[in-house]
């Protein structure tokens, strides 16, 4: 503490700011709102990816971020120990961490967290959704400073975003390239045969 003041990490859970009642009543008005976009990102979206989904008292412009357990390794410290050359890679407490899932925060008043809640109550089985919630949940993992295992999966969802926005099919292919001859067929051709001539040319000249 200092000054009376108690420190708080604000890249792990547990952040809070001092606020007047009726911001927390008005917060508490946003959680049972947003009640069944956090169980559908819990069981169903990103059951596998993280520890839990709740709301933010820290966002403003962002629509969601990755925080650290309370005594988990925030991004920083899972780069320096990814960076130490002398860290054993057998190390089973440093396996922990790094594998430990993390929180995530979503910003209610954010435009895509509305939208994204307004499918989830539509349709749960929503693909949209679905693909949405797995790209923010790999932005915010590298916007909170974290190290993104399946980059290959976050290309190809890249990939697909920018189909769907340019109006280009899913599952349009590559043109084939077409691989053309330096020479003509015909030239190469009468090349050999010039070849041939002048082999028997000298042939019938050794004879002489």
């Amino acid at each position: 503490e200092f000054d009376g003041k108690r420190f708080q990490n604000v890249a792990k859970e547990g952040f809070t700011l001092t606020e007047s009642e009726e911001s927390k009543a008005r917060f508490e008005e946003l959680k049972t709102e947003y009640e069944p976009l956090l169980k559908w990102l819990n069981d169903v979206a990103l059951k596998d990816k993280i520890a839990k989904a709740q709301l933010s008292e820290r966002l403003a412009n962002s629509p969601c971020a990755l925080v650290a357990s309370m005594f988990g390794w925030t991004g920083n410290m899972e780069r320096l120990a990814l960076a130490n050359a002398h860290q054993k890679t057998d190390d089973p407490q440093r396996h922990y961490y790094l594998n430990q899932k993390k929180t995530l925060e979503i910003n209610p008043r954010h435009p895509l967290m509305r939208e994204l809640l307004r499918r989830v109550e539509v349709d749960t089985d929503d693909l949209v959704a679905k693909d949405m919630a797995v790209l923010m949940f790999n932005t915010a993992t590298l916007r909170s400073g974290f190290q993104l295992p399946e980059t290959a999966d976050f290309a190809d969802s890249i990939e697909r975003m920018m189909r769907q926005t340019l109006g280009v099919s899913l599952d349009e292919k590559p043109e084939q390239e077409v691989f053309v001859d330096d020479e003509p067929a015909g030239e190469a051709g009468a090349g050999a045969d010039e070849e041939e001539e002048s082999i028997d040319a000298d042939g019938e000249h050794d004879e002489l």
